[in-house]
Order: C-alpha cells, then sequence, then structure tokens
C-alpha cells in the first residue's frame, strides 16, 4: 500500500486520524463525566471506579472505530496493537484534564 492509498478520505495519515480522534473522544468522556455527575457528593466511594469504567468505555468504543468503522490495522498504523495504544496517553490526560476543569468549574 503505498502512502496516498494510507490517508485517510480528510487527506490526514491514519495514525493523525486515530490521535485527533481519541482527542475527542477524551473530551466527550470529560463532558461525560460531568453529565452523569460522578463525583464523591453523588457517588461517595464509588466515584472513582465509575469515573474510571466510564472512561474505559469511551476508549473501548474509540477502539472499536478505528478497527471496525475506520479498517485501521497494523498495515495502515504501521505497527501492532497500534489500533489500541496509539493517543492513549493523550486521551488519558485531555479526559481528566476535562472532567476536573468541569467539575472545579461547577459549570
Amino acid at each position: 500500500m503505498t502512502q496516498q492509498q494510507a490517508k485517510s478520505a480528510g487527506g490526514r495519515k491514519p495514525s493523525s486520524t486515530v490521535y485527533w480522534m481519541r482527542f475527542g473522544f477524551a473530551i466527550a468522556a470529560g463532558f461525560a463525566n460531568y453529565a452523569f455527575g460522578i463525583n464523591e457528593a453523588n457517588f461517595d466511594g464509588l466515584a472513582f471506579p465509575l469515573a474510571i469504567g466510564l472512561g474505559g468505555a469511551f476508549y473501548l468504543a474509540s477502539v472499536m472505530v478505528v478497527r471496525h468503522v475506520l479498517h485501521y490495522g497494523e498495515a495502515e498504523l504501521k505497527g501492532k496493537n497500534r489500533a489500541i495504544t496509539l493517543g492513549g496517553g493523550t486521551f488519558i490526560m485531555v479526559w481528566i484534564m476535562i472532567a476536573v476543569l468541569l467539575n472545579t468549574l461547577g459549570v
């Protein structure tokens, strides 16, 4: 597969598309944390596991989109398990930052 064939519909490389998609999913996960009211006041000791579960569900959804909707695999992403790991650190950092910011502001 040539470099031109590996580019997505928007003209970006598949790895860039996956990265920015995960960035968007992280923002959505942060807003979902706030929308569902996941905090210590509402859920007591279950707040942390619920928040982690919600973030994990959003990340799992992003993996499913990469594999089954975008059909990106090892060849397009240039490495084994890159459909899972690419953009993972960014997802975690952005998700936590958005969730903390919204809970702090109390929007």
